[in-house]
Formats: structure tokens, sequence, C-alpha cells
């Protein structure tokens, strides 16, 4: 342990070092192209072929590309930190004591495997007392767990100052209906392993195997039964489909005899007049399944919902199942360290605390200074673009003016803070009773910020440390946390080729996200509310139809798995306009500043797109491509620079494509909607 904590440290002081002040870099590692191969055929081979030979895939992660790299030495920074605290003797009830407390409870294999199964009984104990639906259904209230939906507070779609409860669509393990309809083999393949999986998990938790068979079959055919009723991945991504406001009074005689007065006030959510009741169908499915299954299953999808949830706070036997379980359904060989593991759990738990600590050791002032300069020139290059649109009729063109110039930007990290010191650590108590107590502290802190209260749109949905950036439709906000603000997205010392190449891309593509296929259905002040005309909308939505074809026709496995371009289709416009609003921004800068100077061979211009390939090189398992290609609504990241370049004008003029090269699309033909 000392040892690690001596390199972590190490890596960390090298990381934030200071560096003197020195000419701009190109921020590029020629290193990792291969030259040999066409641009024009493929450009992520091109740019990024020997990034994995410099950047070799540690066997615990299933895809490993510049967003997980930048995590993980993240992880290291956030280990020096945690790390640190946990060596010392911390005073009781400080936000030190709690985070050391619950780092040394995680590392702690020697208690955890003696507690065994023990802590999760317990828990499980609690369900032998209930002999009726109603006491099942008050427990499951009570505790925030929902058995057939999900349940929660946040911004009304068509009230965006104000929260609502929402009601959706839940209840299925695997997250999306394919997993139980679908037989394609490889599907197929990953629900045996997963039950598998469930019965494995039942038997550690203490049941006879012959009965964690049963349970585990039985809660398969429940599960399978609901996901008839779910929607479809691609009917979830329009918004209308997914709004529906209803009273309460109107929502018990839609999900008759479920009694949703007393449920709702069970949850703590009894001042309710009026839900979201996202996903209709598949909600009253569920509440009728809960009202006519036998009590026995009912017992047992609550029993799974508790086993499945906590599987990384038990002994060795359990995070071994769950590893070898990744194993055959992601592709990983190894476990994540049980170090990582701890410094997840303490980010997860406490994340607004180990957030202050992060930005005051690792986030220089300077970095917020050029984000805003940076965001404000792509602002001013998207607008233009708007302006610039021929299909586009000015009454259309001025409310997207409105809604791009009422955008809030976070950069960095926020300015208030959750307050934890009602949340207690134990060290007396076993991992898993306090992360009990730990969740519903983190549920009430929640609902108190929350439940019938006016939207705070000066809160963060993400924390500082984490690498990733988002745009919110109902705040028509978009967030650049401290984490994302390093190499390769940006770097102080590079030049502006590679900066806008990189986190300028990032910026426009948050920015798209408020006029794409979804984002543009909201007003500025973040309200589902259809602001285009029809002749507008129409003419959208032909460059959006000829984008889900052409990605439709991209290959994610050769000759055996496409992309999805329906489900990938906001993503996929936000990548182009951000690739466009940047490259623009880019232009300006150059006018503005002087044009960049040719280096190494290479124009500025083929720069800007040589960094843009840079941020999606890695690699990936195949069966994490294939159920990214199930559940996420990105495409996968080389078609995110092979796809998304091939759309781009720019890029083609930058790298001389031509005909018979074989990314190449026929300029009538390239899909042009940002």
């Amino acid at each position: 342990m000392k040892k690690l904590l001596l390199s972590i440290a190490a890596a960390s002081l090298a990381a934030v070092s200071c560096t003197p002040k020195q000419e701009k870099t190109t921020g590029i590692n020629y290193a990792y192209m291969d030259t040999t191969a066409r641009p024009g055929d493929d450009f992520a081979k091109y740019a990024t072929a020997h990034w994995a030979e410099y950047n070799p895939q540690p066997k615990e992660y299933p895809s490993w590309g510049a967003f997980e790299k930048l995590g993980e030495e993240n992880t290291y920074n956030l280990a020096a930190l945690i790390q640190d605290i946990a060596s010392r003797k911390n005073k009781k009830g400080t936000i030190e004591q709690k985070i050391g407390d619950l780092y040394n409870m995680v590392m702690d294999s020697v208690r955890l495997n003696a507690e065994g199964a023990a802590p999760l009984k317990a828990h499980l104990a609690e369900l032998d007392g209930i002999d009726s639906r109603e006491a099942l259904l008050k427990y499951c209230a009570t505790e925030h767990s929902d058995l057939m939906f999900r349940m929660g507070v946040g911004p009304d779609d068509k009230d965006a100052d104000n929260n609502i409860v929402s009601i959706g669509q839940g209840g299925l393990t695997l997250g999306v209906r394919d997993y139980y309809l679908s037989v394609d083999p490889e599907t197929v393949k990953f629900r045996e392993a997963t039950k598998e999986h469930m019965k494995n998990l039942f038997v550690l938790a203490g049941f006879p195997e012959e009965e964690a068979v049963a349970k585990t079959a039985r809660i398969w055919e429940i599960e399978t039964e609901l996901a008839e009723a779910h929607y479809t991945k691609e009917k979830r991504r329009i918004p209308e489909e997914n709004y529906h406001k209803v009273t309460v009074e109107e929502l018990n005689e839609m999900c008759a005899p479920f009694d949703w007065n007393t449920y709702l006030k069970d949850y703590r959510y009894d001042k309710t007049t009026e839900v979201d009741l996202k996903q209709p169908e598949p909600v009253v499915k569920g509440c009728q399944m809960l009202m006519s299954l036998p009590l026995e299953d009912l017992k047992s999808l609550c029993q799974w919902g508790i086993i499945n949830g906590c599987t990384m706070l038990l002994s060795d036997e359990f995070t071994q199942e769950m590893q070898d379980y990744n194993n055959k359904v992601y592709g990983t060989e190894e476990m994540t360290p049980r170090w990582k593991r701890a410094v997840g759990m303490v980010d997860n738990t406490m994340s607004d605390a180990v957030g202050q600590m992060y930005v005051k050791k690792y986030f220089p002032k300077e970095a917020k200074k050029e984000m805003l300069e940076l965001v404000g020139n792509l602002q001013k290059a998207l607008g233009e673009r708007f302006k610039a649109q021929e299909w586009m009729t000015d009454e259309t063109k001025k409310l997207a003016l409105e809604k791009l110039n009422a955008f809030t930007v976070k950069i960095g990290y926020p300015d208030k803070w959750d307050d934890l010191s009602g949340l207690v650590i134990d060290p007396e108590k076993p991992l898993y009773e306090n992360m009990r107590k730990a969740y519903e502290f983190l549920w009430n802190l929640d609902y108190e910020k929350h439940y019938n209260k006016p939207v705070d749109k000066t809160e963060w949905l993400m924390s500082p440390q984490t690498v990733n950036a988002y745009y919110s439709k109902s705040t028509n906000e978009i967030c650049f946390p401290a984490a994302i603000l390093q190499p390769p997205f940006f770097n102080v010392n590079a030049d502006a080729a590679a900066n806008y190449g990189a986190i300028g891309v990032v910026i426009g593509h948050e920015m798209t996200h408020g006029f794409d296929s979804r984002g543009r259905l909201y007003t500025k002040e973040g309200n589902l509310e259809n602001w285009w005309t029809e002749e507008d909308e129409t003419a959208f939505k032909k460059p959006c139809d000829a984008m889900v074809n052409y990605f439709n026709g991209l290959w994610v496995i050769p000759d055996e798995l496409h992309a999805n371009g329906v489900l990938t289709l906001e993503e996929n416009i936000a990548d182009h306009g951000g690739l466009n609003v940047a490259y623009n921004a880019f232009q300006t800068w150059q006018e503005k500043h002087g044009r960049l100077k040719d280096v190494d061979g290479f124009t500025p211009e083929q720069r800007f797109f040589l960094s843009y390939a840079n941020v999606w090189a890695g690699s990936a398992t195949p069966e994490i491509l294939r159920y990214y290609t199930m559940i996420d609504v990105h495409s996968v990241s080389f078609l995110r620079v092979n796809g998304g370049l091939a759309q781009c004008d720019y890029w083609y003029d930058a790298f001389d494509i031509q005909p018979g090269d074989a990314l190449y699309v026929a300029p009538e033909n390239r899909v042009k909607v940002w």
C-alpha cells in the first residue's frame, strides 16, 4: 500500500508541475499515425492506427480510448487525495473521517470475506415477515425500490421552471427490451449468461441451488412479459411520445386496482397532485402485474433487486462472480483493482466533497478563462451557420439565435456544494450497512433539493471530476467539468488547431444538441414546445433521414453488425454540427490572430482534423461493440471519425479527398444539417 501511495503521489505531482511559458505545440503525437494508410479510405486508421500500441488496453476495460485513459489518470489523481486522507487519523464526524473510513472499509478484504453474505442476509430477512401484497408494496415504497417502473423527480418538460414527479418504464435487469425479445445468437448468449449470473448470485446469497434456479426462471418470465410492453429504444427518443401529464386521480383510474395515493404517500411524494407518466403502457402493465402476480413472485423480484445492487459491497465471492459475468458478456479479462473500486465508491458517495478537493489541487484558473473565450467563439460560429441556412425561414432563424444566445455556460466547477455533514460513516458497522445508510442519505438530499421545489438552474448535473460534458434541454445549458479540460481535449500549451479540433468540437457538439432532432423541440426556456414552422420542420427532417440511412449502412463489426442510425441520430447530428462549427470558429481565430504555420508537413487545417481523430482513438472488444450498438445513443468511436468526417466538406478540402476514396461521398449526397 505504501509503495502504491508513493507511486500515485509521484504521478500526480508530475501532472500538476508548473510548466514555464513555452511556444505552443501541435498537441499531436505523430507516432500514432499510419501514414501508409490513405486518409480518404480510413481516416481513423491514418490518424490513430498506432494509438493502441502506445496506449495498450488494460485487461479490466472492455473499451479503451481517450475518455477512458483520461478517466484512469483522473482516478490516480483522486486516489492521491483520498489515500492521503485515509492514511491519517481524522476527527469523528468530519468529511475527512467519512472519506478515510469508507475507503479503508472497501480496502479491508479480510473483514469483508469474514462477514461473507451475512450483511446481505440480514437485509433479505426484512422480507421474511411480509405476508401481504400491501405490506410488500409499502416496503418497496419506503425503500424507494420500484419493482415494475421507475420513479423520480426532475424538471417538467412543459414547465421547465418547476420539478415534477415522473414515472416511467422500468423493472428490467438488462434495461432494454431487445435483450429479452431478440433471437439474434449473440443476444441469446448474453441473455443466457445473465440468467446463469442471476442464479449464481442467489446461491451466494444463501438460497439452495434448486430454489435459485426456480427463482431465476420465474424472474426471467416476468421480466420478459414486462419487456413486451416497453417502448423501443427508438420510440423513447421522441419527446412528445414520452410526456403525458396526468392527475393522480387519472393515474389511479388507469392503473386500478393499484393504489397510487397510498404508494406515493409511502414514497414521501404525498404532496403530489400531477405526474409526468413518461411511458403509460409499460407503467400500466407493471401496475397490473404488481396486483396479479403471486406474493412469492413479488418477493423474488424484490430479493433480486437487493442482491443485484450490492455485489461490490460484500466478499470476494460476490465480486469474483460479477467479474466472471463481465468477462463473458463484455470481453474483459481482469477485475478492477480494489483500490480503484474504493476510490470510485468514495467519489460516488461524496462527489461534492471530493470535487472541492479536486478542483483546488488540479484545476488551473487559466483553463477557465481560455474556455470562456473558446465557448464565445463557438457560439458566434454556430449563430453564423444559422444565418447562412438557405432552407431556414427568418422566423425560425430568429428563435434559434435567441435560444443560442440564452445558453447558460458552466465551466470547471459549481459555485455551491452539497452539504454532507449529515452523512454518517461508522467503521464499527459493515460496509454494506454503511452504504445502505449512505444511499438513504443521498436520496433524502435529492428529495430536499427537488421535490415540490422550483428547478435550481445553478445546480450541476455532473461532478467537476467527471471526464465528460453535457447539454441540458430543460435548463438550456452547456457544462464542461474541470476533468475534461485536460489533454487530449484541452491543452493550454497546444496551438489553436489542436484545441479547436478537440475541445472545440466537444463544445460545438454540446451546443448543437440544443438544435438536434430532439433538442430543437425545446424552447430557450427549456420547455417542450415546437417553435419551428412546418416548412422548416420538413426541410430539417430531410437531412436527418439521410443521416439515419448513411449510418445504417456502416459496419460496426464487418459483415456482422451494422450501426443503428435511428438510435444514434442526435449524437451524429451533434458530431456533425460540432465539427463544422469548431472549424468555422478556428478559421475566424486565424483571421484574427494570423494563420498558423504548417508544422511537420501538416497544415493547421489538417492538424485540426488529426486532433479530432485523436479524441476518438481507441480499442474495444467485440462484445462491448455489440453492447454499445444495442443500447448506446452514440456511434462507436471509429465511426465518429470516419462517419462524421465523410459528411464534412472541410475535411475533403484539407486532405484532398477524391472520388474513388473509400470514404468519399459526392457533394450532393453529403448530409448538411448544421
